[in-house]
């Protein structure tokens, strides 16, 4: 079984899926700078037209999620996020 969840101080988080591979990514790779482009190919592929606000949108409702662990995700500016 899949299981796609995340929890942040002892409380299970309600991602998209989006959402949740976005996380993943950065968890797996700390301190590591993405790209919009990057991000955009990898989590969304090559078959779905968005465009880099998409990632812009994804990452700020992610980090509402996160709460007062929204720091977590880091603006690169001029790249990205990490």
């Amino acid at each position: 079984v899949d299981m796609r969840l995340a929890w942040i101080s002892g409380d299970e988080l309600d991602l998209t899926p989006k959402e949740f591979d976005l996380l993943a990514l950065f968890a797996q790779h700390p301190g590591r700078a993405f790209s919009r482009d990057y991000l955009l190919e990898r989590i969304w592929g090559n078959d779905v037209y968005v465009t880099d606000r998409t990632v812009d949108t994804h990452v700020q409702r992610l980090r509402k999620k996160l709460g007062d662990d929204a720091d977590l995700i880091r603006t690169v500016w001029g790249i990205g996020y990490r």
